[in-house]
């Protein structure tokens, strides 16, 4: 009887681009070009440039890009920069029964990897499909009353040594000691403090960069752990591998159309909804949010100093949905942080954990939002945000959130090439992609 993670491997080893359906293919295609917008809408931000900075000074200089900022990085310091980047705004994808966030992980390493190694463009969209699943798999099977952290850096790292294991063409035994390294050294991750929010947030980068470390070291014989998987008190094992290569879990992800926290995207849709066409003079008076219980732990800042402060806040969301509208997230700007009218509507938000909402998360993040406008009052619920997996973002609005994010970092004409570069990948292409990230920004140029 083998080990999941042999059988995990085993699998992986045996994938050809040729068994991926069209949908998973075209889920895939999807979500790389959703990380790609999320990294440009992150460049910009403070974590993504101090990143940036403390990269090259850890790992010193290179051949290699931070994607859409500056060249001459490291490859390991690359790898970290844009990892870092793609997490930064808290917009990019997840998934429900994993409680975590995949592609900002995932993605920058297979296209690195797949850069240095002249893979094509099939190569990427397996490797990537591959990452998913098994990193997926894996989260979504914890038993989540023996989780500390729902930090996505603690198994984001076994997909990525699965990934690159498969684009290296490892044995099977090779690729299962990569997943196995990837997870003992993964970072832990401690629940953060209740009261701020933090930059560090998942722990995606420095998971991608020991999940790299993990295969060449499994590439050179070394061991890890391989039954680290079998244990029946932290997972649901038999969910591990149920219907391995007949469910494909990136088909099962969530897009963001909001810069914040999953948490706070269905009380956005529903004050969208409630303040759709209210008059500049009618005043909101009273905002109640009803939400599941696990949303006790987002810090919740009435008026946050940060952009991290700000994407974990519930009230804060609502306020600047309420009177800025869906533009004010895409992306969020430090601007916002000291919009008064904004922090002064959050100190009146009142938020409720009702028994109803209690023991539906992961699978679902419901919420209620109850106001009254210019006297009236009014509530709606939204059982399922928008770009659920049950509620999706179609292509349309994944390119509409690439150009929204990128405005200020591509021009117009870079943001349709780049589109159109991973459009190309299913044709196999893969060049035109690299020859996108490797550019130097309109932006970029100006200011240097």
């Amino acid at each position: 009887m083998k080990f999941v993670t042999e059988r995990l491997s085993d699998f992986v080893s045996n994938v050809r681009y040729g068994q991926l359906s069209d949908l998973v293919v075209e889920k895939t295609e999807r979500a790389i070009l959703d990380t790609l917008a999320s990294v440009i809408g992150g460049v910009p931000t403070d974590n993504a440039r101090l990143s940036r900075l403390a990269a090259k000074a850890c790992f010193g200089a290179g051949s290699a890009p931070a994607w859409f900022a500056e060249a001459g990085l490291h490859p390991l310091g690359a790898l970290f920069a844009n990892c870092a980047a793609a997490s930064s705004l808290d917009v990019d994808d997840g998934h429900c029964l994993a409680a975590g966030h995949p592609g900002a992980a995932i993605i920058p390493a297979v296209l690195m990897e797949a850069e240095g190694l002249s893979s094509d463009g099939h190569d990427v969209l397996a490797a990537t499909a591959i990452g998913y699943d098994v990193a997926l798999r894996i989260a979504a099977a914890r038993r989540f009353s023996d989780t500390m952290s729902f930090a996505s850096g603690q198994w984001t790292g076994l997909g990525v040594a699965a990934a690159i294991g498969w684009l290296r063409g490892m044995r099977a035994d090779q690729i299962a000691h990569a997943i196995a390294i990837a997870g003992a050294e993964a970072p832990q991750n401690l629940p953060q403090g209740a009261c701020q929010a933090s930059s560090v947030k998942g722990s995606s980068p420095w998971s991608t960069v020991t999940a790299l470390f993990a295969a060449e070291r499994a590439g050179c014989g070394m061991s890890g752990s391989i039954d680290m998987l079998d244990r029946d008190h932290a997972y649901n094992v038999a969910a591990i591998t149920a219907e391995l290569g007949s469910r494909w879990l990136v088909s099962e992800t969530y897009l963001k159309p909001y810069a914040s926290c999953r948490y706070t995207h269905p009380v956005i849709d529903a004050v969208l909804t409630l303040v759709a066409g209210r008059g500049h003079d009618e005043p909101i008076g009273r905002m109640v949010v009803e939400i599941f219980p696990e949303a006790r732990k987002l810090p919740n800042e009435i008026a946050p100093k940060s952009l991290e402060g700000a994407q974990f806040s519930v009230p804060f969301a609502a306020a600047l949905a309420a009177l800025r509208g869906a533009e004010a997230f895409r992306p969020l700007r430090p601007r916002s942080l000291s919009d008064a009218a904004v922090v002064a509507l959050a100190g009146r938000v009142e938020i409720r954990y009702p028994n109803e909402f209690a023991g539906i998360f992961p699978q679902r993040t419901p919420a209620r939002v109850t106001m009254v406008i210019g006297g009236r009052e009014r509530a709606v619920d939204v059982p399922r945000p928008l770009g659920d997996a049950n509620n999706p973002m179609d292509q349309s609005a994944v390119e509409d959130k690439l150009h929204d994010l990128g405005r200020d970092i591509l021009s117009h004409s870079e943001r349709e090439k780049l589109i159109r570069s991973v459009a190309r990948l299913k044709q196999g292409k893969i060049e035109p992609l690299f020859a996108c990230l490797a550019a130097q920004p309109d932006a970029v140029r100006r200011a240097s």
